[in-house]
């Protein structure tokens, strides 16, 4: 490889950079902070941009996709809206691309990390949006039928 660069220090620059990555998800957050189904002090954004960043350099350390799932149902779980999650995968890649420059013939083994990690973050969030659709709709449903049942008595 060019440049004698290789992936491992690339993720020693994306760790090293852990504080600019954590930076440009917060900026995402706050962008689409009018998107995510509560409202979320400055602080709290912050918070979910640092994790974010921890969860993403852990992946790099240590590529368990089943742990990228959870954090996604935990993003949703918590709230954020899809335009949020979305943003923080573009800024993940945006940085991603940032640390690989100049020494682009590693951006797509890079890039396939990231699309990994981004995938299975991706199934977890919306996996568990849509439990919670299904649960409010059956509680909808419950509702529904009580009142139904309180009518005709």
């Amino acid at each position: 490889m060019g440049g004698g660069v290789g992936i491992e220090e690339l993720l020693q620059r994306m760790e090293s950079g852990r504080e600019a990555l954590t930076a440009r998800m917060r900026a995402a957050l706050e962008e689409h902070a009018f998107t995510n189904r509560a409202l979320f002090p400055p602080r709290q954004l912050a918070e979910f941009a640092r994790q974010e960043a921890e969860s993403f350099l852990s992946f790099l350390r240590d590529p368990d996709e089943a742990m990228a799932r959870e954090r996604g149902r935990s993003l949703a779980r918590q709230g954020l809206s899809h335009r949020s999650v979305l943003a923080l995968t573009q800024a993940l890649q945006e940085v991603g691309w940032e640390s690989a420059n100049p020494e682009v013939e590693l951006w797509p083994p890079f890039q396939q990390t990231i699309g990994h990690y981004v995938r299975a973050l991706l199934e977890g969030y919306m996996a568990a949006r849509e439990e919670s659709i299904l649960e409010q709709q059956e509680k909808t449903r419950q509702a529904l039928l009580r009142a139904l049942q309180q009518r005709s008595e």
